[in-house]
This record gives structure tokens, C-alpha cells and sequence, in this order.
């Protein structure tokens, strides 16, 4: 069976960060999601034991541990004697490399006795470099922000370091449990052998084989009971759930702290400068309408706003990374500073954006406030524009007031005119012709437009009414038919014909007072000869307002008017004499 040599792990983070990182668990999830799984809480440091027994434990495994290093250091001193006495180049060359292991575990229980005297101590993170003025001199800015960010990273690192340590453990000792059942096979094989029957030269080979195994063996028992001792030493640990109390407690006490000030700084000073840029906004409006020739919002009042945007951002988001650097809890300065390059980052790609932007926030876009606007098929007037929307305003819309991103004007088009254009076809209370219907217009918003038509409900979408051209007859409409006199008339004088019918039309309205106080007047004209010869006059009345009632009503009694005449006149009609049409 091949062995494997097995790497034991040196160590871990830091102990601040080791102990914070239920804490930090939190922040990766509320602040930037860094890490998607596989997040472990972090350990306690409480001890469910009383200190006496807790002290007799470490003083045990002092004493263990103390024992398994003299016998290291004993197996060194027989490996370095015999490398002075050999002369066989292999065999000198397999005690190097047993002499080798030997400095590995006697460095690794060292290490362990260090760690464990000084209560699980990371010695390693103590040690001090030689080269610090030689880092000074050499300065870069690049590993400084490295610096800065490490704690983010190594927290997020020891997130996990429990588990990881575990599964490395675990697997760890399964391995070396194997490979020393396998040596002691080998070994137990080796030793069955009937060395009596062996010459010399095997009987050297042959011990010389078993020597190293043994040291081999020796090896992997040590590795193998220093995994045990780290494994123990986990197992110090508290409950998973006395690991989520610590940890969650932790969090409060220490970065749940540090967050609700900083953050609530952060917020607190933004809503400050907010409620002063309203005051300031108020009153700037307040100027304009009493002082007309006020320009609404000038390039330098534009200006002064988005200086005051950023400086509060950047005056709010300093105070946080005061409070977090004052805190000296790196790791929530460290995710700040990640922030700030995210941010950085995400401009560097928007540059072009945030330009179109800008121009149409200072009213130098295609399209400028106080202009109007075609926005879904239907005119508007761009009332505000600020920093990050946009708001347009219909007044013949019920709430005609709407408010867009800045963004949505970028392709948008306005042009300056006069107050004096209509902004939608309809208004409440007026009556309408769509789609060859009669009904009333009762509402109308932004999104629908509600009519009734003789008692039912219709409704349609604001820009679809739009599409379907509604003929509005409440400010006046004319109301037409055409009369059809039989071919045997050719011969009559037309003018007779075109006044006896306006005549016998204008008896008819006069006999409803409040109908004839709607017409403007009474017209009849000639058309022409249809295919059959026959005579085709046209008859029609102009309404004025207040008149849609009379929309069904006009043609019939321009028909009836007709009819009179023609009995009056003794006109001859054709078979199909009636043809009623409405414009």
C-alpha cells in the first residue's frame, strides 16, 4: 500500500476576528451577500466546565503533549547518530528524509505546547518582521489597500473555519487511522519471516527495511494523535445552539452596535439635508410665484442643487466611515471600503448615463420643463424635473399628475408654446361619438377614460381612447340626411326644390322652442343623380352647444321635414326614396 504524507493545517485567523464572526456572518448577508453558503457560526468562548477542571485538562494535555515531543527528540538523536556512523549513500538519504518528518512534528509539538499554555493563542499572527523600514521605503499603495480590506476577507474566511477544520479533522484522521492499519499489517508481515533462513546480506536489507517502517509508523502515530488533540480541542467548543446564542449576542454587543450608530448617522444626516433642500425648493417656488418674471428653475438654481446632492452624500457617507474607523472594528471600515470601490466602479461603466442625465436635470436636454411633451400618445406638460424623476402634468386628467424617472426624457422631444393648445379631446360631462356609440364622458385619468352610454359602463385605456379619433359634439355638430326626389323631376327649377325643403325643415325645429335655440341654421343642397336617374338632395342642420341630445333626434326630423314636402308639393319618390346619414 503507498502511504501518503498528511499536512496538518498551521493555524487560524486572528482571535478578534475568530471570536466575531457569528457578527460577521450577519453583516455579509445584510450588507453586500458576499458569500452565497456553507456559513457556520462562530465559537463560544464560554466553557461549560468549572476553571479547576479546565485547568487539570490543559495541564493534561500539556504533559501529553510534552511526552510525544521527548520521544520525537529521541528519535532525532538516534537518526542523527546513525548519519554519522553510515557510509551507504541510500541509506544516509532515507535518514534525511526520516530525520526531515521528525523536524516537522517536533516544530508542530512545539507549536501545539506553545498554543496550548497560552489558552489556544494564534502564535504565529504575533510574529514580528524584520523588514519594516524596508516596507516603508519600498511603499504600495495597491498592498495597503490590501491591508485595509484583509479583515473583510479573513472574516468572511473564518465564517466557515469551523466546519472546514472539522471535515479536515475528520477526514484527516480517517487517513492516518488507515495508513497505520496498513502499516501494522506490513510490519506483522515482516515480522513472520523466518529470519533463520535469511543470508546475511538479506538479513541487513531486511532490518534495515524494518527500521524505517517503524520511524514510518512512529510518524503517523504522532500526526495522528496531534489530529486528536486538535480534535479535542473543538470539541471544548459550546452546542450549536450555544453557538448561535454567543454569536447572535455577539453581533449586538459589538457590530450591531457600531452599525446603528454609523448607519443611523448615516440616514439621520440625509434626512436632515433633505429637509432642508424642501425648505429651500419651498421657498424658491414661493419666489416664482410671486415674482412671475422669475425664471422657474434657472442653470445656477439647477447647479447649486446638484452640488448640494453630492456634498450631502459625500458629508453623511464621511460620518459613517468616521464612526466605523473611530469603532476600530475594521472589518465594518473594510466593507465600506468595498462599497466605496463597488461605487466607483459601477460610475466608471455609467459615465455616459449619468452625463445624459445631468444635461437633462439642468434643462439643457431635447426636452425642458415647463414645455410639452408627447408622452404614450397623449400631451403633457413636463411640470418638475429634479435629480431623479421627472413629473408631467395633463390638466384635463383627473390626478394628471405623473411622475417618471429621468431617464424616460432622455428620448422624449418638447417644444415651447403658448398655453393656449388642448391637451386631451375630452373633458368630464362631455358627450362623445366612438365607435358609431353615443355616451358621456364621467372620468377620465391617466390610465382610463369612463363613459356611459344610456345607463351602461364602457371604459377605455386614456391613450386607446385617444387612438380611436372620438367625435366630442358637446360645443356643436351637424346633423345630416339626403332626400331622394323620383328622375320625372329633372325638368323642376332646383332653387324651388333646395328652398321649399329648408322652408318645411326650419317649420319643423321651430316647433321645439328649446331645439331652436341650439341651431346656428338650415341648409340644403343638391348632390347629384345617383345610378337609376333619380335626384339626390342633401338637407342638414348646425348645432351649437348644449345641443348632443338633438345627435339621434335632427336626422329624423330632416327626413320627416322632407316627407312634408314632398306630400306638400306633390313630389314623386322613388322606390328607394330615404337614405338617413349623420355627420
Amino acid at each position: 500500500m503507498q502511504s501518503r504524507g498528511i499536512l496538518v493545517k498551521k493555524g487560524m485567523q486572528k482571535n478578534i476576528f475568530h471570536r466575531s464572526s457569528g457578527g460577521i456572518l450577519l453583516i455579509a448577508i445584510l450588507l453586500l451577500s458576499l458569500m452565497g453558503g456553507g456559513l457556520t457560526f462562530a465559537q463560544s468562548n464560554t466553557q461549560s466546565s468549572e476553571p479547576r477542571s479546565v485547568v487539570q485538562e490543559n495541564t493534561a494535555s500539556l504533559n501529553q503533549i510534552r511526552g510525544n515531543l521527548d520521544d520525537v527528540n529521541a528519535k532525532r538523536e538516534v537518526i542523527i547518530a546513525e548519519l554519522k556512523e553510515t557510509t551507504d549513500p541510500d541509506h544516509r538519504m532515507s535518514l534525511e528524509v526520516t530525520l526531515s518528518q521528525l523536524d516537522q512534528q517536533k516544530r508542530n509539538f512545539e507549536r501545539m505546547f506553545e498554543r496550548t499554555a497560552l489558552g489556544g493563542l494564534e502564535v504565529e499572527l504575533f510574529d514580528i518582521s524584520d523588514n519594516e523600514e524596508e516596507e516603508i521605503l519600498h511603499y504600495d499603495w495597491q498592498k495597503e489597500l490590501i491591508k485595509i480590506v484583509q479583515p473583510v476577507f479573513s472574516s468572511l474566511q473564518n465564517l466557515t473555519e469551523s466546519q472546514r477544520k472539522r471535515d479536515f479533522i475528520r477526514t484527516t484522521r480517517a487517513e492516518l487511522e488507515q495508513n497505520l492499519i496498513a502499516i501494522d499489517e506490513a510490519l506483522i508481515h515482516l515480522n513472520e519471516i523466518d529470519e533463520s533462513e535469511l543470508n546475511p546480506a538479506s538479513l541487513k536489507q531486511l532490518d534495515k527495511i524494518k527500521n524505517s517502517w517503524e520511524i514510518k509508523r512512529a510518524y503517523y502515530a504522532n500526526q495522528l494523535e496531534l489530529i486528536n488533540l486538535q480534535y479535542r480541542e473543538l470539541e471544548k467548543e459550546g452546542t450549536l445552539s450555544e453557538r448561535i446564542t454567543q454569536g447572535t449576542w455577539n453581533f449586538i454587543t459589538n457590530e450591531g452596535k457600531i452599525l446603528l450608530y454609523s448607519l443611523g448617522t448615516f440616514f439621520g444626516l440625509l434626512y436632515i439635508f433633505s429637509w432642508v433642500l424642501r425648505r429651500l425648493v419651498r421657498h424658491h417656488e414661493r419666489k416664482v410665484q410671486e415674482n412671475r418674471h422669475t425664471k422657474r428653475a434657472n442653470l445656477p438654481w439647477r447647479l447649486m442643487l446638484l452640488l448640494y446632492e453630492i456634498f450631502s452624500f459625500i458629508i453623511a457617507f464621511s460620518a459613517m466611515l468616521v464612526i466605523l474607523h473611530s469603532s476600530g472594528n475594521m472589518v465594518l471600515f473594510g466593507f465600506a471600503i468595498l462599497i466605496i470601490l463597488a461605487m466607483l466602479v459601477s460610475f466608471r461603466n455609467s459615465v455616459p448615463a449619468y452625463f445624459k442625465r445631468l444635461r437633462t436635470f439642468l434643462n439643457m436636454g431635447l426636452a425642458r420643463e415647463g414645455e410639452r411633451v408627447i408622452y404614450q400618445g397623449i400631451p403633457w406638460e413636463i411640470e418638475h424635473i429634479n435629480l431623479y424623476s421627472v413629473f408631467l402634468y395633463n390638466p384635463l386628467l383627473d390626478n394628471g399628475r405623473i411622475r417618471l424617472t429621468i431617464d424616460l426624457l432622455e428620448n422624449m422631444i418638447s417644444r415651447d408654446v403658448p398655453h393656449d393648445e388642448v391637451y386631451y379631446p375630452t373633458k368630464a360631462g362631455d358627450i362623445v361619438i366612438i365607435d358609431s356609440i353615443y355616451a358621456e364622458v364621467v372620468r377620465q385619468t391617466p390610465e382610463t377614460i369612463y363613459l356611459n352610454s344610456y345607463g351602461a359602463a364602457i371604459e377605455y385605456g386614456t391613450e386607446e381612447f385617444v387612438n380611436r379619433k372620438p367625435k366630442n359634439i358637446t360645443d356643436g355638430y351637424a346633423a345630416s340626411t339626403q332626400f331622394v326626389l323620383d328622375q320625372d323631376h329633372r325638368h323642376d327649377d332646383i332653387d324651388a326644390i333646395l328652398e321649399a325643403l329648408k322652408i318645411t325643415a326650419t317649420a319643423e325645429i321651430e316647433k321645439d322652442p328649446e331645439m331652436a335655440a341650439t341651431v346656428l341654421g338650415v341648409h340644403s343642397n343638391y348632390r347629384g343623380i345617383n345610378p337609376y336617374g333619380d335626384l339626390i338632395f342633401g338637407m342638414s342642420i348646425s348645432f351649437g352647444p348644449n345641443a348632443a341630445g338633438y345627435y339621434n333626434s335632427a336626422p329624423r326630423l330632416l327626413q320627416r321635414s322632407a316627407l312634408i314636402a314632398a306630400e306638400k308639393n306633390q313630389w314623386k319618390l322613388p322606390r328607394k326614396g330615404y337614405i338617413a346619414v349623420a355627420e
